[in-house]
C-alpha cells in the first residue's frame, strides 16, 4: 500500500482528501502545515513515502520555504510531489519544474488519487537502472561464471532486454529486495545455495512470488530438471543450445510476462473505474456468487472489507427479503433469476438489505457477462434512490392532501368515495357520507382576516381527525367544507358519530388576535348501501341534507330521507347548476383586478407603490349574488361537479379581451387569468383562446395563464402539446400554487413554464417562520435555474414583503400592496 503525506492547512479540505485517498487504497497521514510537518515527513521517508501532497494556498511562509529547500535535496528525488493551489501560476519554478511533479488548481481535488497513481507509476518506470527503454522487460541473470554472465547479458542486452547479472543466490536475493524484475534466468549449479534452491526462495518473497523463473544449466539430468520444475521454473534452458534457441525461449517467457503485465495493467485500470464510479457495482457468477465488489457497493451496503461479499450468494446476502419483510425464495427473486439465465434488467427497482440490517431502496441494471458464446456471470450496478422514493412519496400525499388543514382533498375523497360504492355493491354492509359545513364562518373571515379564518380550518381539520375511526376518511372539501367517508356503520352508530363531530364544532369558542368567536356547525348525512346510485349522487344526498340542517336552524344534524329530501335534493342540483348556467347566460359575474408589482422597483419601505414598479394584474371571478360578490369558493366546487369550468374560464376570457378591445389606446399591462386544465382540454375553450391570439386580442406575452400545479401534474401528457402551442403564440404559463406539491419544477420542467407563484399559505407563514425564508429562496433558486421568475401572493404585511426580498423573489401581490379593484376605469389610471 503507498505511503502519502498529506499537508494542507484547511482542517475540511484535509479531512476531505483523507477520505478521497483513503477510499483509493492509499495510506494516509494527514497534518497541518507547521513545522511538525516538516519533522513528520522526514519520519516518513525512512518508512518509504512515496508520495508529498501540499496544500500551497493557505501555507505558512516560512513553512513553504522550507519544503522547496527539503525537497531540492538528493534523498527526495525519487517522490513523487502533488501541489494543490488556488493560482498554479503562483508556484515558485523549484517546485513546478521538478521531477515527478503535478500542480493541481485548488478546484479540482478528484484528480488528486489519479495524479497520484500515474506519478507514483513514473517514479517506478525511471528507476529500472540498467533498462534500456522505459518499456523494456527486466531481466535478473544470477551465474557464478563471469564468462556466461558477460555472454548472456550481451546477447538479452541486443535483444532489447534490461538485463542485472549477480554472481550467486545470496546476491540476487539482496537486490530483488530493492528492485523490480520482469523475468529470472538462473544458473543451476553455484556455490551454497543452488538455481532449484533460490527459485523456492523466490517463490516465498510476495515481491518476486509471481515472477517467471527459468533454469539454465549444462547438464541433462532428468532429475535435475524435475527438481527445477518442482521448485516453481517455468523452463529449463541449456547452455550448449544455440544463442537463438535461447534468444527464443526468453522471448516466449517475454511474451507471457507482458501478458500478464497488461492483464495486471488492465485489471487495475478496472479497479480505479470501478473505484471511482459512484453507484455500486458487484459481480457474480452463473450461480449467483459475488465474484467482486467496488468500494461504492461496500459503502452503501455498510460492509468495510470485500470478503463480508465476495464468495457468498448475492440472494441470500443481500436481496432475499422484499421491502415488507417477507422472504423471498431464490426459484421466485427475478435477480437469481437474471443470475442463472443471463438476463438483462434495466432500471429495476428492489430493495438490498445491508449489513446492519437496514432497507436500502436500489435500482438496478444487470448485463451479461460473456467469453465466446458462454454466459460466465453478470455485473450488477446499483444506486440508492431512497431519497427519490421519499421525493415521489411526500408529492403523492401533496397531491391527496389539503395543504391548510393535512386533511385529504376533494379528488382523493372522490375516489376513495367511490371505490367504497363499488365495495358495498359485492356486500351487505353499510356505510355513510358526513357533510360539516361550518355556520357564519364568512362572518369570521371578514371579521378577522383571512390568517384567523385559515387558522380556525386548520384547527377543526386537526379536532375531526383525532375524533374519527381508523378506517374513516376525513376530507376538506372546500371552503369551509368538510366530509367524513364512515364505513361499515348502521343507522345507530351513524348517529352517534355524526354527533360526535358536531361536538366538536360546538364545545369551545375560537380565540384569534384577542377576540372570541362562537364556532359551530351544520351537518347533512346520505347513507350508503349497494343500492347507491353513483359518487356524485351520493354527495349531492349529503349536501342536500346538510342544506336542510342550515335550513331547519344550523348547529344540527340531518339524515336525508329519499321520501321527504327528494324535492330539496332536486331543488340543490337545479340551484347551483341552473344557478351557474343562468349567470353565465346574464352576465351575472364581475372581475376583479388585483396588481402585481416587481420588488426590485419598489421602495424599501414597500408600502408606497409606483407605477413604475406595475408589473400586471391577476383577474379574480366573482359572482354577483345580488347583494354580495361571492369569492370562486363558494361556487367553483359546483362548477367542476357539473363540468362548467370551460364555461367559466371562456367567460372570463371573452371579457378581459372586450375591455382591452374598448380601449382607445393599447394597455401594456400583463393579465394573469386562472385556468382550469380541464378548460385547455375543451376543445371549445381551446378554440376561442387559439382564435382570439391568432386575431390579436392580446399582445405578445400580454396574456398569462396560471396553471395550478396540483392539476397540472395528473395531465401532462394530454397537455404538453396544447402548453408548447400556446406559448408559439405569445401566452405566458405561470405554475400556480409553487411548494404545495413538491414535484414542482422536477417533473414539469419540461414544459414552457415563464413564471411560478409560490403557495399563498408558505408566503403567509414567513410572518412567523424565519426558517420558511431559506426554503423560499432555495425554491427560488431552482426556479431562477429553469428561467422562470417567482412571484408571491397573499402578502398582508411589510415584514413579509422583505423576507420575500431578501429571499430573491421577483414579484409581489397581495393587500399589503393594493386590493382587488372592481373598476375598470381605476385599473386603467394605472
Amino acid at each position: 500500500m503507498h505511503r502519502l503525506l498529506l499537508v494542507e492547512s484547511s482542517p475540511s479540505l484535509r479531512c476531505g482528501l483523507e477520505k478521497l485517498l483513503l477510499r483509493h487504497g492509499f495510506a494516509v497521514v494527514a497534518l497541518p502545515a507547521d513545522a511538525t510537518a516538516l519533522a513528520a515527513f522526514d519520519q516518513e521517508l525512512s518508512r518509504g513515502l512515496a508520495t508529498l501532497i501540499l496544500g500551497w494556498s493557505n501555507m505558512p511562509a516560512a513553512v513553504a520555504e522550507a519544503f522547496v529547500q527539503r525537497l531540492g535535496k538528493p534523498d527526495c528525488a525519487p517522490l513523487a510531489l502533488v501541489v494543490l493551489a488556488a493560482d498554479p501560476a503562483r508556484v515558485g519554478a523549484p517546485l513546478s519544474g521538478r521531477a515527478y511533479t503535478r500542480v493541481l488548481r485548488l478546484q479540482r481535488p478528484s484528480e488528486v488519487p489519479r495524479l497520484v497513481r500515474s506519478l507514483i507509476a513514473q517514479v517506478a518506470s525511471d528507476g529500472r537502472p540498467d533498462a534500456e527503454s522505459p518499456s523494456a522487460l527486466k531481466v535478473l541473470l544470477v551465474d557464478d561464471s563471469r564468462t556466461s554472465r558477460t555472454k548472456y547479458q550481451r546477447l538479452l542486452r541486443n535483444h532489447g532486454y534490461a538485463v542485472v547479472a549477480c554472481e550467486h543466490a545470496e546476491a540476487a536475493l539482496e537486490r530483488v529486495q530493492a528492485e523490480r524484475f520482469d523475468l529470472a534466468v538462473i544458473d543451476y549449479f553455484m556455490p551454497g545455495m543452488n538455481g532449484a534452491a533460490l527459485c523456492r526462495a523466490l517463490r516465498e518473497l510476495p515481491a518476486t512470488r509471481d515472477m517467471t523463473l527459468a533454469v539454465l544449466t549444462g547438464s541433462y539430468e532428468e532429475g535435475l530438471i524435475s527438481d527445477c520444475l518442482e521448485a516453481g521454473a517455468s523452463e529449463c534452458m541449456f547452455k550448449n543450445e544455440s544463442d537463438e534457441l535461447v534468444v527464443a525461449r526468453v522471448d516466449s517467457m517475454a511474451r507471457l510476462c507482458e501478458r500478464e503485465r497488461r492483464l495486471k495493467d488492465e485489471g487495475q485500470r478496472l479497479e480505479l473505474i470501478l473505484s471511482s464510479v459512484g453507484d455500486g457495482v458487484y459481480g457474480v457468477d452463473r450461480h449467483g456468487r459475488i465474484t467482486f465488489v467496488n468500494p461504492a457497493a461496500l459503502r452503501l451496503l455498510q460492509c468495510t472489507h470485500e470478503d463480508e461479499l465476495v464468495g457468498l450468494a448475492a440472494h441470500e446476502r443481500i436481496h432475499h427479503t422484499d421491502e415488507r419483510g417477507r422472504p423471498v425464495p431464490a426459484e421466485t427473486c427475478f435477480l437469481q433469476q437474471a443470475y442463472e439465465l443471463g438476463d438483462s434488467l434495466s432500471n429495476w427497482e428492489t430493495v438490498f438489505w445491508r449489513a446492519d440490517g437496514e432497507m436500502l431502496n436500489v435500482e438496478c441494471t444487470v448485463r451479461p457477462q460473456h467469453q465466446g458464446d458462454e454466459c460466465v456471470g453478470v455485473v450488477v450496478a446499483f444506486r440508492d434512490i431512497a431519497e427519490r422514493k421519499r421525493h415521489e412519496a411526500e408529492t403523492q400525499w401533496q397531491l391527496r392532501h389539503d395543504h391548510l388543514t393535512k386533511l385529504h382533498n376533494r379528488r382523493h375523497f372522490e375516489y376513495m368515495l367511490e371505490q367504497e360504492i363499488f365495495r358495498l355493491r359485492r356486500s351487505s354492509e353499510q356505510s355513510a357520507l358526513l357533510f360539516i359545513d361550518l355556520d357564519r364562518f364568512k362572518q369570521i373571515n371578514d371579521t378577522a382576516g383571512h390568517a384567523a379564518g385559515d387558522a380556525l380550518l386548520a384547527s377543526i381539520g386537526r379536532k375531526l381527525k383525532s375524533r374519527s375511526r381508523q378506517s374513516d376518511l376525513v376530507a376538506r372539501l372546500a371552503g369551509d367544507e368538510f366530509a367524513v367517508l364512515l364505513r361499515n356503520v348502521d343507522d345507530g352508530s351513524v348517529l352517534a358519530l355524526a354527533e360526535k363531530f358536531r361536538a366538536i364544532l360546538d364545545e369551545g369558542h375560537f380565540s384569534h388576535g384577542g377576540r372570541e368567536f362562537e364556532v359551530s356547525g351544520s351537518l347533512g348525512i346520505a347513507r350508503l348501501s349497494r343500492h347507491t346510485l353513483s359518487p356524485a349522487y351520493a354527495m349531492n344526498c349529503a349536501d342536500a341534507a346538510c342544506h336542510i340542517a342550515k335550513r331547519e336552524g344550523r348547529n344540527r344534524i340531518h339524515v336525508f330521507d329519499l321520501g321527504g329530501d327528494a324535492g330539496a335534493l332536486a331543488t340543490l342540483q337545479q340551484s347551483w347548476s341552473e344557478r351557474l348556467k343562468i349567470a353565465l347566460a346574464a352576465g351575472n359575474f364581475a372581475l376583479q383586478f388585483q396588481p402585481i408589482f416587481e420588488l426590485r422597483r419598489l421602495p424599501e419601505g414597500g408600502e408606497e407603490v409606483t407605477a413604475e414598479a406595475l408589473h400586471g394584474h391577476e383577474v379574480f371571478l366573482r359572482l354577483d349574488d345580488v347583494d354580495t360578490l361571492l369569492a370562486p369558493r363558494a361556487f367553483l366546487s359546483q362548477a367542476e361537479r357539473f363540468e362548467l369550468m370551460p364555461a367559466l374560464d371562456g367567460w372570463v376570457l371573452d371579457r378581459v379581451a372586450l375591455m382591452l378591445a374598448h380601449r382607445e389606446r393599447p394597455v401594456a399591462s400583463r393579465f394573469h387569468l386562472n385556468v382550469a386544465t380541464a378548460s385547455l382540454l375543451d376543445a371549445g375553450y381551446l378554440a376561442r383562446l387559439t382564435a382570439l391570439l391568432r386575431e390579436g386580442a392580446f399582445a405578445p406575452g400580454q396574456l398569462c395563464l396560471e396553471i395550478k400545479e396540483s392539476e397540472l401534474a395528473g395531465q401532462l401528457q394530454a397537455l404538453q402539446p396544447i402548453l408548447n402551442e400556446l406559448h408559439q403564440l405569445g401566452v405566458r404559463l405561470l405554475l400556480d400554487e409553487y411548494g404545495r406539491g413538491l414535484g414542482g419544477l422536477g417533473h414539469l420542467r419540461g414544459l414552457p413554464l415563464s413564471a411560478v407563484k409560490l403557495d399563498g399559505s408558505l408566503v403567509q407563514s414567513l410572518a412567523s417562520d424565519e426558517v420558511g425564508v431559506l426554503m423560499v429562496r432555495a425554491m427560488t433558486d431552482l426556479a431562477h435555474a429553469m428561467k422562470a421568475v417567482v412571484i408571491a401572493p397573499l402578502i398582508e404585511d411589510s415584514t413579509v414583503l422583505q423576507r420575500l426580498r431578501s429571499a430573491g423573489v421577483d414579484y409581489a401581490q397581495g393587500f399589503v400592496l393594493g386590493e382587488p379593484r372592481t373598476s375598470w376605469q381605476e385599473l386603467q389610471a394605472h
